[in-house]
């Protein structure tokens, strides 16, 4: 009696002999029908190397070192990515809650300090600020105090003192304020204002950095990498969405000396990696793991088919570097007010 290795062995052999018996034209209609079942459950079925035409721009990029436009390197800079932006945006807003705790509000009270008895003081007057804590709001009582020649000012609830009032007067270094008074309008709210902005805007300052690197790798390998064709291997989703809708990932294969490498390219928009089996992609001859898919460039970048020259719409560059200058001023003035307030 056959064993049951031998039998399925046997099975497999006809069926392959039947398969190659079948004449051309059915054996086409088979591997369309193939193709097709391949496509609906989302299979990729890569395509032989020999059988892939080269797309006309692997032939114009020219020889190494390439000329990269300044506008190109300083949108791949603020652009290298599909969370560049919002990483910004995301920035730009947790430091502006920072920005009003340590400016506006004050953080003077949320730095411990040493308090020292500095005699008395006068009020001379009492005005309503437009913050409230819990809904009751800030009063600024002025004083002054000819012994220690100082005028200054603290806050706090109304109710504390009223004009002409005789006032005990704490000093720590070259600051001064009413006792039971605070030097900042939010007292050590404002610390709890800045710490969640600040962790914000850290976060969000992750992506811009992120992409500012990918950005120089990117320059680096369109200067000196060498071009060569590449076959697209699957699309997949990852874990991160813009506006509710999945950054794809697109991973592709390459060779180079026999050996062969895969290169990869995330975008919301995948129909520019994707239109065609086959794509350039530039890698550094030295480390040929390192490349970059050429039609994975940011939008707007353009490439010259018969010259190989690279170009972008400078006013593309204008909205990110105002997002970056904007965020970068807000971190210089959080640090100067930050360092005043020490």
């Amino acid at each position: 009696m056959p064993s049951l290795r031998g039998g399925l062995h046997d099975r497999e052999k006809a069926g392959n002999d039947t398969m190659n018996s079948l004449p051309p034209e059915l054996q086409d209609l088979v591997d369309q029908e193939v193709e097709r079942r391949l496509k609906d459950l989302g299979v990729t079925v890569p395509q032989p190397f020999e059988t892939l035409d080269d797309p006309p721009i692997l032939h114009t990029l020219g020889h190494v070192p390439r000329d990269v436009p300044l506008s190109v390197r300083l949108y791949l800079r603020l652009g290298a990515t599909s969370t560049q932006l919002p990483g910004l945006l995301f920035a730009g807003f947790g430091f502006i809650f920072a920005l009003i705790a340590v400016g506006i509000m004050g953080l003077d009270d949320a730095i411990p300090r040493n308090w020292s008895d500095a005699g008395k003081a006068k009020i001379t007057s009492v005005e309503r600020t437009r913050f409230s804590i819990n809904e009751e709001s800030i009063y600024a009582y002025h004083f002054e105090s000819p012994e220690q020649q100082v005028v200054g000012v603290s806050y706090g609830y109304k109710g504390r003192y009223k004009t002409d009032d005789e006032v005990p007067l704490q000093k720590a270094g070259n600051r001064y304020r009413v006792q039971n008074l605070t030097l900042a309008r939010g007292g050590s709210l404002s610390l709890l204002f800045f710490g969640a902005g600040s962790l914000i805007g850290v976060f969000g300052l992750c992506f811009p950095i992120y992409s500012w690197f990918v950005g120089k790798k990117a320059i680096r390998l369109l200067r000196e990498g060498t071009a060569t064709k590449a076959r697209h291997l699957a699309t997949t989703p990852t874990n991160m969405r813009v506006n509710k809708q999945s950054v794809m990932k697109v991973n592709f294969e390459y060779q180079v000396d026999g050996e062969t490498y895969t290169a990869s390219a995330t975008a919301l928009d995948i129909s520019r990696l994707t239109d065609s089996p086959c794509k350039v992609v530039l890698y550094d001859p030295m480390q040929p793991e390192k490349s970059i898919v050429l039609d994975g460039l940011p939008y707007g970048i353009n490439i010259d088919e018969l010259s190989g020259r690279f170009w972008v719409n400078p006013l593309r560059c204008m909205f990110p570097l105002l997002m970056a200058t904007i965020v970068c001023s807000e971190i210089v003035a959080i640090v100067v007010l930050v360092i005043r307030a020490i």
